[in-house]
């Protein structure tokens, strides 16, 4: 060995930290877009695990390094093992929790995760291309209520008895480019987002700025998130997501 217990200090915490950066690529920019981190209640969560992952494998090896053990290379070896493990652990808890759809539901969006969905739920999907959970990122259906009055019925009393809403039926579910027309019709004005948010009205005025050259301007839905609701803007010509921010949208 070559190094001093120092440099194998910092070989190991430079190596840890280029892992963490990309494993934090992953998870804000691919599995949980940024502000979704935040509604899903993942960033604080995932940065502790990371942080915790990246300090106390550089910190074990300053402990053990020393050139003269014999061991040294079991050593590291161990610690290296270890920490891969936790953070492999780590992002595996984090992948099965992604947001994987981000549903229409009447007159807001709902956020479903990976780990509430099932093969079995998945498989009642009208849609062949629903019947999967998206690997790279969620996507944005709709939700159509179901045509009959009993069908309706059961749905409402059994979200209020504790069941599954709307949203959270495949059998249910569509494609959200054909419901873009019932999205513009429920749209709130970005007049009203800028009453709810009195104290983030730069951040409002920065979006109608951003989307000034829009054909027909913006209006925003909210989006329910497991911990922290956002506000969805939207195209009032097209009925596209533009974008997700952090507002409160009641």
């Amino acid at each position: 060995m070559h190094f001093n217990r120092y440099q194998a200090f910092g070989t190991h915490l430079l190596g840890s930290t280029v892992v963490a950066l990309i494993s934090a690529a992953l998870v804000f920019l691919v599995w949980y877009p940024v502000p979704l981190s935040a509604a899903m209640g993942v960033t604080a969560i995932f940065l502790i695990l990371l942080g915790v992952d990246v300090v106390i494998g550089p910190v074990i090896t300053l402990i053990v390094f020393d050139p003269a053990k014999k061991e040294l290379r079991r050593d590291l070896a161990i610690v290296l093992l270890l920490q891969v493990s936790a953070l492999l652990y780590g992002m595996h808890a984090v992948f099965i929790a992604r947001p994987a759809f981000v549903v229409f539901n009447v007159d807001r969006f709902d956020v479903i995760s990976a780990n509430d969905l099932t093969e079995e739920g998945l498989a009642k999907a009208q849609d062949p291309e629903l019947r999967n959970v998206p690997l790279w990122g969620p996507r944005t259906i709709a939700a159509l209520r179901p045509q009959s009055r009993e069908a309706r019925n059961d749905l409402m009393f059994g979200a209020l008895a504790g069941g599954e809403d709307l949203h959270q039926k495949p059998q249910y579910w569509a494609q959200y480019a054909p419901q873009r027309t019932d999205v513009v019709a429920r749209l709130q004005p970005m007049e009203k987002l800028r009453s709810l948010n009195k104290d983030d009205a730069d951040r409002v005025a920065s979006l109608e700025s951003k989307y000034a050259k829009y054909p027909g301007g913006i209006g925003f839905l909210a989006v329910k998130g497991k911990v922290k609701d956002l506000a969805a803007i939207v195209s009032r010509e097209s009925g596209q997501v533009l974008e997700m921010a952090p507002l409160n949208p009641w």
